[in-house]
């Protein structure tokens, strides 16, 4: 059994900022927010399409947080049949999704995300 959270690599490398990008860390608008966080202007929003994502062959797809708390908006046309959170279940990969969030399109697709992972379905049709 393989837990998702094993998957990500993740060596500590920074890479360089290319020289040709106008501006830099430094002009970034910073302000500080509740708890002593801070927020950036910056928006860690990404939006994907449903069918940008390719599910295994059990039409099963999993999402998991890499540590950064992107928002994720996820877009479709499909009709939302069921949602909950996952008893014990592998995955055909192997990977353990028990606990994780979960939705059900009507086409049978099953995505999956981690729990704090914060998902939004946007559904145009």
């Amino acid at each position: 059994m393989i837990d998702p959270r094993d998957c990500i690599v993740d060596d500590g490398t920074e890479l360089p900022m290319p020289q040709d990008v106008e501006g830099t860390a430094g002009d970034l608008d910073f302000s500080a927010v509740e708890g002593g966080a801070l927020a950036s202007s910056l928006d860690q929003t990404v939006t994907l399409s449903l069918g940008e994502l390719l599910p295994d062959s059990n039409g099963e797809i999993v999402i998991v947080n890499g540590g950064d708390d992107p928002q994720l908006q996820i877009v479709t046309e499909l009709k939302l049949l069921e949602s909950g959170v996952a008893n014990d279940h592998l995955t055909e990969s192997g990977l353990q999704v028990g606990g994780f969030n979960y939705w059900v399109f009507e086409d049978g697709t099953k995505l999956f995300y981690a729990p704090g992972l914060s998902v939004e379905l946007q559904h145009h049709g």
